[in-house]
Parts: structure tokens; sequence; C-alpha cells
């Protein structure tokens, strides 16, 4: 009989707040299957199990029957530390722990040999891809294939059972199945995340529901949910955004530092004040952007929260407060700058990628009235082999932005 590893991760992209990064944990996982698969082993994660039972129910049951447990603590999950504990409680041996190269490890996680693996923005680059599947391969192999202890839990408490609890488990073991077409997690999130790549918004929205009900706590769910929500604009494009509000709700914004988060609250009350006119959206949007920007620090967020600064500045009828909202549009502008010139010097772009930095270098220049500067990276980006639509919507962009600023 094959024998099988589960993984504990969560599901799609997670922040990492002591960083400030974003990883895409599908991704992740992707790699890890792979490698697992290499060594012979079935590996699936909760997300591709079939059941009757309540997802928690076979999570539980995985811990305790899977004859190898992958924990990617990477971001520093919740979900995932608790997992991992559990299963070395439950079994003495047979779990490897992988995480972020570089992250800050609670002490009590420190002390277990984390085996690290490094991410190239979202994702993981090739030859960092081909290094760290043939040492987990590797590894794999021999964790189950041997019964040297690496729960700290048996080191330390030796009364517990030899070979855990195991054989003493006396419930009926659920019947998970592998996965099949329409059944799993990561079908519904799959077929969800195609119909939002072809435009399809409102079919995405029964799928992420029904994802919900399966995993209701999982905050990429919920994110895609709002999205899919504000983004189809049904019955209308107003109450799409209501109900969008109401779903992000459940994440806790106003205190949340998670940025996709913010980022999603900043877009629907920026559409909404584009509706309403009301100023209490005005400022939601503005207060996602601006904790969204100082805990991620990127060029996309920043130049899109000196924006709304301008918009509000244009607004105020107090010419103090005015010029102190477009001082600080300023000040942001200038670290985007910084941004985008250390990402050109450092990334590995597309040319659509890149297209996007040098156009946030063209926008922040001439927000700064820096015409020359903003005209050179028009330039270097108008060159680059993009869709058309591209450059059209740029230059929309710096004519709002030249109304706003055409008087100050």
């Amino acid at each position: 009989m094959t024998k099988r590893c589960f993984v504990i991760q969560g599901f799609g992209k997670k922040q990492d707040y002591e960083q400030g990064k974003q990883f895409n944990l599908d991704a992740s996982y992707a790699v890890i299957k792979e490698a697992i698969e290499d060594a012979g082993l079935e590996c699936y994660r909760a997300d591709e199990l079939r059941t009757n039972a309540m997802i928690e129910q076979v999570m539980y049951d995985q811990l305790l029957d899977a004859d190898l447990v992958v924990a990617d603590i990477t971001t520093l999950n919740f979900n995932a530390a608790y997992e991992l504990g559990i299963r070395y409680a439950l079994r003495p041996y047979a779990t490897l722990v992988v995480g972020e190269s570089g992250m800050n490890f609670p002490f009590d996680v420190n002390h277990v040999y984390i085996h690290s693996y490094k991410h190239l923005g979202e994702d993981i680059g090739y030859s960092e891809v081909k290094r760290f599947q043939a040492e987990l391969k590797e590894l794999a192999q021999k964790a189950v294939n041997q019964t040297q202890k690496d729960s700290p839990v048996y080191t330390f408490l030796k009364r517990l059972p030899e070979n855990g609890f195991l054989d003493a488990a006396q419930t009926e073991e659920i019947q998970v199945k592998a996965p099949s077409a329409g059944t799993t997690l990561r079908d519904l999130t799959d077929q969800a995340n195609k119909a939002m790549d072809e435009g399809r918004f409102c079919d995405a929205i029964p799928l992420w529901e029904k994802a919900r009900e399966i995993a209701a706590k999982d905050d990429f769910i919920v994110q895609q949910l709002a999205l899919a929500t504000y983004k189809c604009e049904q019955p209308d494009p107003e109450l799409a955004l209501l109900k969008a509000k109401e779903i992000l709700k459940y994440l806790q914004p106003r205190g949340s530092f998670d940025t996709e988060t913010l980022g999603l609250w900043a877009a629907v009350h920026k559409r909404l004040y584009e509706i309403t006119k009301d100023p209490d959206d005005l400022d939601e949007a503005i207060f996602g952007l601006e904790r969204g920007f100082f805990i991620r620090q990127d060029h996309y967020t920043g130049i899109n929260f000196a924006f709304m600064l301008d918009v509000k500045a244009s607004l105020n009828n107090d010419p103090d407060e005015t010029a102190e909202l477009h001082a600080v549009a300023s000040y942001v502008r200038h670290k985007v700058v910084d941004l985008c010139k250390t990402a050109l010097a450092s990334g590995d772009f597309t040319d659509e990628q890149k297209y996007w930095v040098m156009a946030t270098l063209y926008e922040a220049y001439f927000g700064l009235g820096k015409s020359d500067q903003a005209e050179k990276w028009k330039a270097d980006a108008f060159k680059l082999a993009v869709p058309d639509w591209m450059f059209q919507s740029t230059e929309e962009q710096i004519e709002r932005l030249r109304a706003l600023l055409g008087e100050f």
C-alpha cells in the first residue's frame, strides 16, 4: 500500500507581517507535492481531500494517520503551527518542518530543525525549486523508512507510548478519498480562480461561497469572494460594493495587518466614493491604502495612496490642511520612487511587470512636478512590448492627476 503524506499549510496568498511580504502558498505546495510524489508517496493537502466529514475532522484524521507530515510554517500561520503541535503530540516520528528562509521563528519552534526554501517574489524561482525538491525528496524517503524521533514531545516526555497514539486510537476511521472532480475545496477554488481569470466574476461567486462553507475561516477565500462580488457589479455596482464591504467586515479590516484585506477594503471604498461622493468612503479608502502601504511598502499601494490624498486635498476648504495633504502625498511619492528603483535594480520582471514599475515612476515624478524625469520614465515604459490598453490606462491616470494638481 502506498504511503501517504499530509501537508500542513495555508491556502492561497498569505501575508508575512514581520517581513511585510506576501507569499503564494499554492505555488509552494505545488513544489512540495512534486517532491513528495517523486519520493514515492501520495501527497495531499486538506483542500484536496474528499470526505463526508467536516474539514476539521479530515485534518485531525490525517494528523494521526499520515505516514509523513510536512508542515510549512511560512508566514507563521497560526493554524499551521497549531496542527504541527497536534502532530508532534500524536506521533513520535515522520514529521518534517519547512519554511521561508530568513523568517524569525518563535523560540519553541527555533529548536526544531526547519528545512528552508526561498521565495522570489510571491513564487519560488526555478533553481531554488530544483534544489529544494531534491532535498525534500531525500528527507521524505528517509523519514518514512526509519523510526528516529523527530517530535520534541516524545523526545522530552519519556512516559508516552513508544509509537504514539495511532495504535491506541479506537474511533472509527474516516474514509478519506483522493481528489475527485467538483468535490474538493481545491476543485472549487481552481474553478473559481479560472472563472475570475476569464472575467466571469458572477460565475465565481457561488464557487467561492461553497468553498467558504467548507473552510469558513480561511481569509483567502473570504477575500476572493469579496473581490468577485464587487467585480460582478450585480444587481448594480453600488449594491455589489456594499455587499463586498459586508463580506470584508468578517476580516476586521480596521485592525488587520493583512495587506490583501486592506487593499480590498480600500478598493471597495474608493469605488463607493466615486459613485456616492460620500466623504466617509473616501476616508476609508485612504485608511486602507495608508495602513497597507506602511506595512508592505509596495509601489502599487503607495502610488494609489498618494493619489487619494490629492483627491481629499482637492475637496478641502482649509488652505493649510490642503497643503499638508499634498505634502504627505509628495512624501509618499518620494518613497515610491525609491521602491521602484530598488525593484528595477534587483528584480527579474516580465515586460508587463516592468512596465507597471516604470509607469509608476512616470506617475510619481509627474505628481512631484518633475517633468523631465516623468517624461524619461514614460518614454522607457512606452518602449516595452505590452498591450495598448496599458498605455491608455496610464495616460488616463495622468490626466486625472493633472486635473487634481492643476491649481496647486
